[in-house]
C-alpha cells in the first residue's frame, strides 16, 4: 500500500536484479579482455622454434608440422641491443630466422677458443663477452674460432646460442638491422614453459623461426 500517490507514480524502486549484474560484470570483463588483446596483438606477434640452434635458451622442432616447439612472443619493431634474441627476415633464404644480436655497425667481432670478443665502433681494445647462454661441444675445436671481422654498415652480427648446430653470421655474414622484426622480451624467455601450454592447449597456429 503507498502511502501517497506521489509515491506510487514516481517513487518506487525496481529491484536490481542479482542476474543483470552478473550479467553486466561479465560483459565488462569480456570487453576488457579484447581490449588488452586488441592491444597485445598490436605490439607481439607469436612465434614457433624450430630447430636446435637457440638450445637451451629455447627448445625447437624438427620442423614447423612436428610438436615439441617452445612458442614465445617478439615484441614487433623493437630496437635491438646487445645480448638480445631478435627474430630476423633473411631474404637471401626468404625465412625469418631467431638468433642472438651480438654486434652492430663498426664493431669489430672475434671468437678465439670458443671465447667471444668484441671491439665496440670507437674503442682500442676487444672486450670479453661472458656468454652463459652460449653452448660448445668442444671450444677448443677450430671450428669454435672465428677470426677479426667488422661488422658493416646497417648491419647486425647473428649468433645461435647452439654454436654448434647454428647457421648465423660466421658462415653467412651480416645481416640487415633493417629486417629485424622484432626483440624477444625477457619475460616471454622467462615464461616460455606458460606460453608454450598455452598455445599447445588452443593450437593456435604461429609462424615458424629456425
Amino acid at each position: 500500500m503507498y502511502r501517497t500517490a506521489y509515491d506510487a507514480l514516481y517513487g518506487r524502486k525496481e529491484k536490481v536484479s542479482a542476474v543483470g549484474v552478473l550479467i553486466n560484470i561479465v560483459l565488462c570483463l569480456l570487453a576488457l579482455i579484447l581490449a588488452a588483446e586488441i592491444i597485445f596483438s598490436a605490439n607481439y606477434t607469436g612465434i614457433y622454434v624450430i630447430n636446435r640452434s637457440m638450445t637451451p635458451t629455447f627448445i625447437g622442432a624438427e620442423s614447423k608440422d612436428e610438436p615439441g616447439g617452445d612458442y614465445i612472443y617478439i615484441k614487433t619493431g623493437a630496437k635491438p641491443d646487445y645480448g638480445d634474441v631478435v627474430v630476423v627476415y633473411w631474404e637471401e633464404q626468404h625465412e625469418n630466422i631467431i638468433k642472438r644480436a651480438i654486434a652492430f655497425e663498426g664493431d669489430t667481432v672475434k671468437i678465439e677458443r670458443g671465447q667471444l670478443m668484441i671491439k665496440y665502433y670507437g674503442a682500442e681494445d676487444f672486450e670479453i663477452i661472458e656468454e652463459s647462454y652460449a653452448v660448445y661441444n668442444d671450444p677448443n675445436k677450430m671450428v669454435n674460432n672465428f677470426a677479426e671481422h667488422v661488422v658493416k654498415e646497417g648491419g647486425v652480427f647473428l649468433l645461435g646460442d647452439n654454436r654448434n648446430e647454428s647457421n648465423d653470421s660466421r658462415q653467412n655474414g651480416d645481416f640487415l638491422l633493417k629486417n629485424v622484426l622484432g626483440v624477444v622480451p625477457q619475460w616471454s624467455i622467462k615464461y616460455k614453459s606458460f606460453t608454450t601450454s598455452w598455445h599447445k592447449f588452443f593450437k593456435f597456429t604461429l609462424n615458424g623461426v629456425t
